[in-house]
C-alpha cells in the first residue's frame, strides 16, 4: 500500500504546467531516495504509465491516453454531462468546464472553448490552478470537511497569504457551500469572471462543477442572467444524475 500511494504521488507531478520530470525531481517532490524512484519510474515505464523522452527524463505514457478515453467515454458524470454542456456552449457561445478535484488539485473532466469574438480560452482552468486561485476551486473547497480543509490550508497557506487567514476563508465558504454557486474573477485573469454552479448526485452530494469562464465586459452587463444559466444547467446535469431538486 505504501508503494501504491508514491506511485500516486508520484504521477501527480506530471501536470499540463510541468509536463517532464527528471528522477531527482520525482524523488525529492515524493520524499522518497533516488534509487527507489529510479525503479518506480523504471517500472511504470514498463508498463506505459511513462514514456522516456531523454536521459533521465520522463513524461506521460500512452497508456495514461488510454484510460482516459476509458474513463471520460463510460463516466456517468460525463454522459449525464456532454448534452447539457452542448447545448449551452450553442445557446450561448461561452467557454465551459467540467471540474472535479483530486487531492486538493482542480481536474477538467471536460472543456468547450466559446465561439464568441471575445472570448476566454479553455486553457483558462486546469491542474495547474490551485483551488483557492479561481471560484471553480473555491466552490469545491466550499463542500471540503473541517478536516479536509485544515489538511489543505496546512499544504498550501504561506505567511501573510489570503489562506493564512484561516477563519475568514472559512467565513467566506458558507455562502456558496448552501448555494452551491460562486462568481468571481480568477486570481491571475482578473478580466475573466468565472461563474460556477455545483453539480449533485442521487443523494445530494455535490461532485463536480460547472463553470463558464466570461471576459468582465461581457458579464458585467448581466451577472443575473449568468448566474441562472450556470445554476440552471447544474440543475439538469444533477437531475440527470439521480438527482432530486424535491428532496434536498
Amino acid at each position: 500500500m505504501k508503494t501504491l500511494r508514491k506511485v500516486g504521488e508520484l504521477l501527480r507531478q506530471f501536470t499540463a504546467a510541468q509536463p517532464e520530470h527528471s528522477v531527482t525531481d520525482l524523488s525529492r517532490a515524493i520524499g522518497n531516495s533516488v534509487s527507489g524512484t529510479h525503479d518506480l519510474v523504471n517500472g511504470l515505464a514498463r508498463i506505459g504509465m511513462l514514456r522516456k523522452v531523454e536521459r533521465g527524463r520522463y513524461r506521460l505514457g500512452p497508456l495514461v491516453a488510454t484510460l482516459n478515453r476509458a474513463l471520460e467515454d463510460s463516466s456517468a458524470l460525463t454522459q449525464a454531462a456532454r448534452p447539457v454542456l452542448a447545448g449551452l456552449w450553442h445557446d450561448y457561445g461561452e467557454t465551459l468546464h467540467l471540474t472535479l478535484h483530486d487531492h486538493g488539485r482542480l481536474l477538467v473532466l471536460d472543456a468547450l472553448e466559446g465561439t464568441q469574438p471575445l472570448r476566454v480560452s479553455r486553457d483558462a482552468l486546469g491542474s495547474w490552478i490551485a483551488l483557492h486561485d479561481s471560484p471553480a476551486g473555491l466552490l469545491h473547497l466550499a463542500q471540503f470537511s473541517d478536516a479536509q480543509l485544515t489538511e489543505y490550508l496546512e499544504r498550501n497557506a504561506r505567511p501573510g497569504s489570503r489562506l493564512a487567514e484561516r477563519a475568514d476563508l472559512a467565513a467566506e465558504l458558507e455562502a456558496p457551500r448552501h448555494d452551491g454557486f460562486l462568481a468571481g474573477p480568477m486570481a491571475k485573469e482578473p478580466d475573466v469572471i468565472c461563474v460556477s454552479a455545483a453539480i449533485r448526485d442521487h443523494i445530494s452530494r455535490p461532485i463536480a462543477v460547472l463553470a463558464m469562464s466570461i471576459p468582465r465586459s461581457r458579464h458585467e452587463v448581466q451577472p443575473r442572467a449568468y448566474r441562472n444559466i450556470a445554476l440552471e444547467a447544474a440543475r439538469q446535469i444533477s437531475i440527470r444524475l439521480g438527482y432530486d431538486p424535491e428532496q434536498r
